[in-house]
Protein backbone atom coordinates (compact mmCIF):
# COMPACT_ATOMS: atom_id res chain seq x y z
CA UNK A 1 0.00 0.00 0.00
CA UNK A 2 1.59 3.25 -1.12
CA UNK A 3 1.29 6.45 0.86
CA UNK A 4 -0.84 8.98 -1.07
CA UNK A 5 0.72 12.05 0.52
CA UNK A 6 4.40 11.38 -0.13
CA UNK A 7 5.60 10.94 3.44
CA UNK A 8 9.31 11.29 4.21
CA UNK A 9 8.97 8.65 6.95
CA UNK A 10 9.87 5.07 6.07
CA UNK A 11 7.25 2.45 7.03
CA UNK A 12 9.41 0.81 9.71
CA UNK A 13 9.74 4.09 11.62
CA UNK A 14 6.01 4.55 12.14
CA UNK A 15 5.63 2.40 15.26
CA UNK A 16 7.16 4.59 17.90
CA UNK A 17 7.67 1.91 20.56
CA UNK A 18 10.17 0.34 18.14
CA UNK A 19 12.14 3.62 17.90
CA UNK A 20 14.96 4.92 20.01
CA UNK A 21 14.27 8.11 21.93
CA UNK A 22 16.34 10.31 19.58
CA UNK A 23 14.69 8.78 16.54
CA UNK A 24 11.23 9.46 17.99
CA UNK A 25 12.19 13.05 18.80
CA UNK A 26 13.11 13.53 15.15
CA UNK A 27 10.02 11.73 13.79
CA UNK A 28 7.55 13.80 15.78
CA UNK A 29 8.92 16.99 14.25
CA UNK A 30 7.58 15.72 10.92
CA UNK A 31 4.34 14.08 12.03
CA UNK A 32 1.83 15.54 14.50
CA UNK A 33 -0.75 12.71 14.43
CA UNK A 34 -0.78 9.46 16.39
CA UNK A 35 -2.97 6.43 15.71
CA UNK A 36 -3.62 4.85 19.10
CA UNK A 37 -4.94 1.28 18.62
CA UNK A 38 -7.16 -0.50 21.12
CA UNK A 39 -7.78 -4.24 21.15
CA UNK A 40 -9.19 -6.85 23.51
CA UNK A 41 -8.68 -10.43 24.65
CA UNK A 42 -11.99 -12.26 24.46
CA UNK A 43 -13.90 -15.31 23.34
CA UNK A 44 -14.36 -15.26 19.56
CA UNK A 45 -15.91 -18.64 18.97
CA UNK A 46 -14.05 -21.93 18.68
CA UNK A 47 -12.24 -21.04 15.46
CA UNK A 48 -10.63 -17.62 16.16
CA UNK A 49 -8.05 -16.83 18.86
CA UNK A 50 -8.81 -14.91 22.04
CA UNK A 51 -6.56 -12.12 20.80
CA UNK A 52 -8.35 -11.58 17.47
CA UNK A 53 -9.10 -7.90 18.14
CA UNK A 54 -5.62 -7.34 19.55
CA UNK A 55 -3.93 -8.91 16.53
CA UNK A 56 -6.09 -6.89 14.14
CA UNK A 57 -5.40 -3.68 16.08
CA UNK A 58 -1.66 -4.17 15.67
CA UNK A 59 -1.86 -5.01 11.96
CA UNK A 60 -4.44 -2.39 10.96
CA UNK A 61 -2.75 0.43 12.87
CA UNK A 62 0.51 -0.20 11.00
CA UNK A 63 -1.19 -0.30 7.59
CA UNK A 64 -3.34 2.73 8.33
CA UNK A 65 -0.41 4.75 9.67
CA UNK A 66 1.47 4.16 6.43
CA UNK A 67 -1.52 5.00 4.23
CA UNK A 68 -2.56 8.12 6.19
CA UNK A 69 0.97 9.37 6.97
CA UNK A 70 0.71 9.04 10.76
CA UNK A 71 2.69 7.48 13.57
CA UNK A 72 1.37 4.60 15.67
CA UNK A 73 2.31 2.59 18.73
CA UNK A 74 1.66 -0.70 20.51
CA UNK A 75 -2.05 -1.44 21.01
CA UNK A 76 -3.71 -1.22 24.39
CA UNK A 77 -4.39 -4.96 24.77
CA UNK A 78 -7.32 -5.25 27.18
CA UNK A 79 -10.72 -3.61 27.01
CA UNK A 80 -14.37 -3.53 28.02
CA UNK A 81 -15.62 -7.10 27.50
CA UNK A 82 -18.34 -6.98 30.15
CA UNK A 83 -20.90 -8.73 27.93
CA UNK A 84 -18.51 -11.64 27.27
CA UNK A 85 -16.51 -12.07 30.46
CA UNK A 86 -18.16 -15.33 31.57
CA UNK A 87 -16.22 -17.30 28.89
CA UNK A 88 -12.74 -18.70 29.73
CA UNK A 89 -9.87 -16.49 28.61
CA UNK A 90 -11.90 -13.29 28.29
CA UNK A 91 -10.24 -10.41 30.15
CA UNK A 92 -12.46 -7.51 31.22
CA UNK A 93 -11.53 -3.99 32.34
CA UNK A 94 -14.36 -1.90 33.78
CA UNK A 95 -15.12 1.19 31.73
CA UNK A 96 -14.13 3.75 34.45
CA UNK A 97 -10.75 2.03 34.91
CA UNK A 98 -10.20 1.73 31.18
CA UNK A 99 -11.18 5.37 30.72
CA UNK A 100 -8.69 6.62 33.33
CA UNK A 101 -5.91 4.49 31.86
CA UNK A 102 -6.66 5.50 28.28
CA UNK A 103 -6.80 9.17 29.26
CA UNK A 104 -3.44 8.93 31.01
CA UNK A 105 -1.88 7.30 27.94
CA UNK A 106 -3.39 9.84 25.55
CA UNK A 107 -2.31 12.84 27.64
CA UNK A 108 1.21 11.46 27.88
CA UNK A 109 1.40 11.28 24.10
CA UNK A 110 0.02 14.81 23.80
CA UNK A 111 2.73 16.04 26.18
CA UNK A 112 5.29 14.48 23.84
CA UNK A 113 4.19 16.91 21.13
CA UNK A 114 1.33 15.30 19.20
CA UNK A 115 -1.52 17.61 18.23
CA UNK A 116 -3.92 14.93 16.99
CA UNK A 117 -4.87 11.45 18.19
CA UNK A 118 -6.86 8.92 16.17
CA UNK A 119 -8.35 6.34 18.52
CA UNK A 120 -8.52 3.12 16.50
CA UNK A 121 -10.87 0.77 18.34
CA UNK A 122 -10.74 -2.79 17.04
CA UNK A 123 -13.19 -3.85 19.75
CA UNK A 124 -16.48 -2.01 19.40
CA UNK A 125 -17.40 -2.03 23.11
CA UNK A 126 -14.33 0.15 23.79
CA UNK A 127 -16.01 2.93 21.82
CA UNK A 128 -18.16 3.80 24.84
CA UNK A 129 -15.04 4.76 26.77
CA UNK A 130 -13.35 6.38 23.77
CA UNK A 131 -16.37 8.58 23.10
CA UNK A 132 -16.31 10.22 26.52
CA UNK A 133 -12.55 10.81 26.38
CA UNK A 134 -12.73 12.34 22.89
CA UNK A 135 -15.45 14.75 24.00
CA UNK A 136 -13.29 15.85 26.91
CA UNK A 137 -10.09 16.30 24.87
CA UNK A 138 -11.94 18.10 22.08
CA UNK A 139 -13.27 20.67 24.54
CA UNK A 140 -9.66 21.39 25.52
CA UNK A 141 -8.82 22.07 21.89
CA UNK A 142 -6.99 18.86 20.94
CA UNK A 143 -7.54 17.16 17.61
CA UNK A 144 -9.26 13.85 18.32
CA UNK A 145 -11.31 11.40 16.32
CA UNK A 146 -12.42 7.80 16.79
CA UNK A 147 -12.67 4.81 14.47
CA UNK A 148 -14.82 1.74 15.06
CA UNK A 149 -12.79 -0.66 12.93
CA UNK A 150 -15.33 -3.47 12.63
CA UNK A 151 -18.01 -1.06 11.47
CA UNK A 152 -15.64 0.19 8.77
CA UNK A 153 -14.75 -3.36 7.77
CA UNK A 154 -18.44 -4.28 7.66
CA UNK A 155 -19.16 -1.33 5.39
CA UNK A 156 -16.32 -2.44 3.10
CA UNK A 157 -17.79 -5.94 2.88
CA UNK A 158 -21.42 -4.93 2.42
CA UNK A 159 -22.95 -6.49 -0.68
CA UNK A 160 -20.03 -8.92 -1.12
CA UNK A 161 -20.66 -11.49 1.62
CA UNK A 162 -22.09 -15.00 1.25
CA UNK A 163 -23.48 -15.97 4.65
CA UNK A 164 -26.83 -15.10 6.24
CA UNK A 165 -25.24 -13.29 9.20
CA UNK A 166 -21.87 -12.10 7.88
CA UNK A 167 -21.40 -9.29 10.40
CA UNK A 168 -21.80 -11.43 13.50
CA UNK A 169 -19.17 -11.63 16.22
CA UNK A 170 -16.58 -14.02 14.80
CA UNK A 171 -18.66 -14.23 11.62
CA UNK A 172 -17.71 -14.17 7.96
CA UNK A 173 -16.20 -10.66 7.89
CA UNK A 174 -14.12 -10.98 11.06
CA UNK A 175 -13.00 -14.52 10.21
CA UNK A 176 -12.05 -13.55 6.64
CA UNK A 177 -9.95 -10.61 7.76
CA UNK A 178 -8.22 -12.77 10.36
CA UNK A 179 -7.57 -15.40 7.67
CA UNK A 180 -5.94 -12.69 5.57
CA UNK A 181 -3.76 -11.43 8.43
CA UNK A 182 -2.98 -14.61 10.38
CA UNK A 183 -4.16 -17.76 8.58
CA UNK A 184 -2.40 -20.08 11.02
CA UNK A 185 -4.43 -18.71 13.93
CA UNK A 186 -7.85 -19.43 12.40
CA UNK A 187 -9.31 -22.94 12.27
CA UNK A 188 -12.45 -22.74 10.14
CA UNK A 189 -12.96 -26.48 10.53
CA UNK A 190 -13.67 -25.88 14.20
CA UNK A 191 -16.36 -23.23 13.58
CA UNK A 192 -19.84 -23.82 14.95
CA UNK A 193 -21.69 -22.20 12.02
CA UNK A 194 -24.75 -21.55 14.21
CA UNK A 195 -27.30 -18.78 13.77
CA UNK A 196 -27.73 -16.12 16.42
CA UNK A 197 -30.19 -16.62 19.28
CA UNK A 198 -33.48 -14.66 19.42
CA UNK A 199 -32.08 -12.31 22.07
CA UNK A 200 -29.86 -10.62 19.50
CA UNK A 201 -32.81 -9.51 17.40
CA UNK A 202 -34.46 -7.87 20.39
CA UNK A 203 -31.38 -5.75 21.07
CA UNK A 204 -30.74 -4.94 17.39
CA UNK A 205 -34.31 -3.68 17.10
CA UNK A 206 -33.69 -1.14 19.88
CA UNK A 207 -30.04 0.03 19.55
CA UNK A 208 -28.29 2.97 21.24
CA UNK A 209 -29.46 6.19 19.64
CA UNK A 210 -33.05 5.06 19.28
CA UNK A 211 -35.92 6.26 21.48
CA UNK A 212 -36.05 2.97 23.37
CA UNK A 213 -32.79 1.11 24.04
CA UNK A 214 -32.73 -2.61 24.93
CA UNK A 215 -29.81 -4.44 26.56
CA UNK A 216 -28.43 -7.97 26.62
CA UNK A 217 -25.18 -9.88 26.84
CA UNK A 218 -23.56 -12.45 24.60
CA UNK A 219 -25.33 -15.35 26.35
CA UNK A 220 -28.52 -13.91 24.86
CA UNK A 221 -26.93 -13.67 21.40
CA UNK A 222 -25.04 -16.93 20.88
CA UNK A 223 -23.79 -20.17 22.43
CA UNK A 224 -20.04 -19.93 21.87
CA UNK A 225 -19.21 -16.24 21.51
CA UNK A 226 -19.90 -16.16 17.80
CA UNK A 227 -22.70 -16.52 15.28
CA UNK A 228 -23.01 -16.90 11.53
CA UNK A 229 -21.78 -19.41 8.95
CA UNK A 230 -18.03 -19.17 8.37
CA UNK A 231 -16.61 -22.60 7.51
CA UNK A 232 -17.83 -22.41 3.90
CA UNK A 233 -17.84 -18.64 3.43
CA UNK A 234 -14.85 -17.00 5.14
CA UNK A 235 -11.80 -16.58 2.91
CA UNK A 236 -8.42 -14.89 3.08
CA UNK A 237 -8.94 -13.49 -0.43
CA UNK A 238 -12.08 -11.59 0.52
CA UNK A 239 -10.61 -10.65 3.87
CA UNK A 240 -7.69 -8.98 2.13
CA UNK A 241 -10.07 -7.15 -0.21
CA UNK A 242 -12.21 -5.81 2.65
CA UNK A 243 -9.15 -4.95 4.70
CA UNK A 244 -7.69 -2.91 1.85
CA UNK A 245 -10.98 -1.14 1.08
CA UNK A 246 -11.56 -0.19 4.71
CA UNK A 247 -8.02 1.11 5.20
CA UNK A 248 -8.14 3.19 2.02
CA UNK A 249 -11.48 4.69 3.04
CA UNK A 250 -10.35 5.47 6.59
CA UNK A 251 -7.03 6.91 5.41
CA UNK A 252 -8.88 9.37 3.18
CA UNK A 253 -11.03 10.43 6.13
CA UNK A 254 -8.00 10.93 8.37
CA UNK A 255 -6.12 12.94 5.76
CA UNK A 256 -9.12 15.22 5.18
CA UNK A 257 -9.72 15.56 8.93
CA UNK A 258 -6.09 16.62 9.50
CA UNK A 259 -6.36 19.24 6.77
CA UNK A 260 -9.42 20.69 8.44
CA UNK A 261 -7.67 20.72 11.79
CA UNK A 262 -4.95 22.99 10.42
CA UNK A 263 -7.33 25.91 10.73
CA UNK A 264 -8.51 25.00 14.24
CA UNK A 265 -7.55 26.95 17.34
CA UNK A 266 -4.41 25.89 19.20
CA UNK A 267 -4.97 23.42 22.07
CA UNK A 268 -5.65 24.97 25.45
CA UNK A 269 -2.97 23.14 27.36
CA UNK A 270 -3.25 23.05 31.13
Amino acid sequence: MQNPVGSTLAPMTRRIDNMTSPRFAEAITRCDTLILPLGSVEQTGNHCPLGTDLYVAQAVSALLAEKADCLTTAPIPYGDTFELEFWPGTIHVDSPVLGSYLEAVARSFLKQGFSNIVFLSCHSLNMKTVDLLCRRLHREGWGVCAIDWWKAAGDAARGETKSKEPFGHGGEVISSIMKALAPDLVDLGNADDKASLPGLGKVVAHPPGSAFVAYGDFRDYCLTGTWGEVSGTASAEMGKRWLTKAIEFLAELIIEWRKNNKTSAAPRKS
